[in-house]
């Protein structure tokens, strides 16, 4: 069996199980042995960089079910900003080349709920056949593909469809301004 059947399948049987973590463990785990048993193929399509900005690409949605599968694509220099998951854990693996993933925690917000301060707890380098999780509220973080690197793809298993999430515009101070951010699909 190819393409994201087996992934599909993994994740129907992850978002049965009534725990949270238990199900993004076992997604986790199980996404970095199929990367790099290469039980997977992804749409040739899905492996091409869009100019000015990372890529995302709908893999699979399932409403009845509560998830999705979006595919990432970054070209060099390509990034987020500081970003949430709107509420919701996510499971993310690389499937080629690598990113590097920052990770903050929230560590204050002003009287008026306009500025926020974090602090970087944690930054890697992820390469193929890893994979990172995020369950609220642990879900600040930022992703990027340096400028001297090749493109990357990364899987992304949001429990939901995330459509928008909030982005965090440094103010400088250690401060960060707040702004809705929608997110849309390339093809």
């Amino acid at each position: 069996m190819r393409g994201i059947e087996p992934l599909i399948e993994l994740i129907e049987e992850s978002v049965r199980m009534t725990d949270v973590e238990a199900t993004v463990d076992n997604i986790k785990a199980n996404l970095c042995r199929m990367i790099r048993g290469h039980e997977l193929e992804i749409p040739a399509h899905v492996l091409a960089p869009v100019e000015g900005h990372y890529a995302r690409r709908l893999l699979k949605r399932d409403t009845e079910l509560g998830y999705s599968i979006v595919a990432m694509t970054w070209g060099p220099c390509q990034s987020t900003a500081i970003h949430d998951h709107a509420g919701m854990w996510c499971v993310e693996g690389v499937w080629a080349g690598s990113i590097d993933v920052e990770q903050y925690e929230l560590t204050g917000i002003d009287a008026n709920h306009n500025r926020f301060r974090f602090e970087k707890r944690n930054s890697y380098e992820a390469g193929v056949g890893s994979a990172g999780c995020l369950i609220p509220p642990y879900e600040y973080h930022l992703i990027a593909n340096p400028c001297e690197r090749s493109p990357a793809v990364s899987i992304h298993i949001y429990g939901g469809e995330m459509t928008a999430c909030h982005v965090f515009e440094p103010l400088g101070d250690g401060w960060f301004e707040r702004h809705d951010r929608p997110l849309a699909y390339d093809h």
